[in-house]
């Protein structure tokens, strides 16, 4: 058994991946072989000790194109060499591999010496690269999440159009608005977007405008000078001067206020910001994109948001689709959940049954992928078998349970009542509910609902609730 770079072989002919086994195994290349784009995916998201150091990807298989596979790898920031292989394609198909991050293209039938030739170039390119990246984020002090956190999975219709529109819309220097529900996945789009962009080497800083309170979003924007209220000690920087030749992620913009709503029209018109109590403007660079779970259409109708910065955050809109709308993603997600978790804390990660997999595509999961990932933990933790079964899992929360089912007379909202009212009647009982079943622990209450701890204090307080 060879020991040397793991190649991954993807294509549907099975004498080419044998062929492509046997030569580049006598070659020292340690070689794994696929028919599927699914289990091509599935390899480069899996365990990160056996991940692929470079892939030789098929443009025609049985389950995905292989562009699209290359698409997803490309925007879920994996970056090893991918070198594609058709024997139906042209200069057109070529073209647009390499277009889409592909480091070559290799028509068949395969010259084995052309393969270890550009194997090897894109091998040592790759190395390169690593090493320039290395001592980038060292001498920037980067301290960027774990990169399994920001990654986007999902192979459904829904998924590879967003990852389309990621890509087309990250080359570009236009505004975005990042729409869709709690949990899905908004924060990972914007990092996304900042990766796919020329400013991919500039800082990404966020904003989350319902964590910080009205009174400090303000200096958190735009920073302060000394002196220009109690508690500003020194001069200090914003966060919109933080993010200058970079992307500036404004996290929940559906919750700012008027004032701050102003402000930041101001600063994306003028392309200027001034810090709280200084009297000097300074120019900026910063490239926007905001996201909010708010039906903003309808707050501009209410007059709580500025019809005039919904637009010029909108210039691209995209929609984050629900789990809901995606169930043919679960298992991709279930496995990639798995897999981090079980690396995490130095264990073998335990398989999902096939019927497992089926009970948890059928629930709505109204927390999204956040609640699939809390789920997937908490069944790790739980399930005493080598392998989880659909006996292991939990019931489902929420609206989703006992569906077909009347409800109690009591829990009927009044016909004559408005749609506000009755959502307010049903975040109040849904949040008791989840309240009582974490004995009033807000944070992990929060955690439940995919929301963060100063969001859900502010919905408690808006109904009336407590911690009781």
């Amino acid at each position: 058994m060879t020991d040397g770079p793991r190649i991954l072989v993807c294509d549907d002919e099975p004498g080419i991946r044998k062929t492509l086994s046997q030569i580049l195994g006598d070659e020292g290349y340690t070689v794994d072989a696929v028919g599927l784009g699914q289990d091509a995916l599935a390899r480069a998201f899996g365990d990160e000790a056996k991940r692929p150091e470079a892939i030789l990807l098929d443009v025609w298989l049985p389950d995905l194109d292989g562009l699209a596979v290359l698409d997803q790898l490309r925007a879920a920031g994996l970056t090893m060499p991918v070198v594609m292989i058709s024997g139906h394609g042209g200069v057109d198909t070529a073209v647009q591999a390499v277009k889409r991050g592909a480091d070559d293209f290799l028509e068949k039938p395969l010259s084995l010496e052309r393969v270890l030739l550009t194997l090897d170039k894109a091998l040592e390119l790759y190395r390169l690269a690593r090493e320039r990246d290395d001592l980038r984020r060292e001498l920037m002090s980067r301290t960027d999440e774990d990169a399994a956190k920001e990654t986007l999975l999902g192979t459904s219709p829904a998924m590879m159009r967003l990852l389309d529109e990621i890509r087309r819309a990250g080359a570009s220097e236009a505004r975005v608005l990042i729409m869709g529900e709690s949990g899905v996945g908004k924060e990972l789009v914007a990092r996304a977007l900042h990766r796919a962009s020329p400013r991919s080497t500039g800082p990404f800083i966020e904003v989350n405008g319902a964590a910080i309170p009205e009174e400090l979003i303000e200096s958190e924007l735009f920073g302060h000078v000394k002196g220009s209220f109690t508690g500003a000690i020194d001069d200090r920087k914003g966060k919109w001067e933080q993010a200058d030749s970079g992307t500036l992620f404004l996290d929940e913009i559906g919750d700012m206020s008027p004032r701050t709503q102003a402000k930041i029209l101001r600063a994306i018109q003028d392309g200027r910001i001034t810090r709280v109590g200084g009297a000097k403007a300074f120019a900026t660079d910063v490239r926007i994109v905001a996201a909010t779970n708010r039906d903003l259409p309808a707050m501009i109708r209410a007059g709580t948001f500025r019809e005039d910065l919904y637009f010029r955050l909108a210039v691209v809109p995209l929609r984050v689709a629900p789990l809901s709308e995606r169930p043919e993603d679960i298992p991709l997600l279930v496995a990639h959940f798995a897999e981090s978790l079980a690396r995490q804390r130095g264990r073998r990660p335990k398989a999902f049954e096939k019927e497992a997999l089926e009970a948890l595509a059928k629930r709505r999961w109204p927390g999204n992928v956040r609640e699939l990932q809390n789920l997937v933990e908490r069944v790790l933790l739980m399930s005493p078998g080598p392998a989880v079964r659909a006996a292991d899992l939990p019931p489902e929360d929420g609206p989703a349970a006992g569906r077909g089912s009347s409800r109690p007379a009591s829990d009927e909202v009044p016909a004559h009542a408005t749609l506000a009212d009755a959502r307010e009647a049903f975040e109040k009982r849904y949040l008791s509910r989840v309240l009582a079943e974490t004995k009033g622990n807000v944070s992990r209450a929060a955690e439940r609902l995919g929301l963060d701890r100063t969001t859900l204090h502010r919905k408690m307080k808006a109904l009336g609730l407590d911690g009781e």
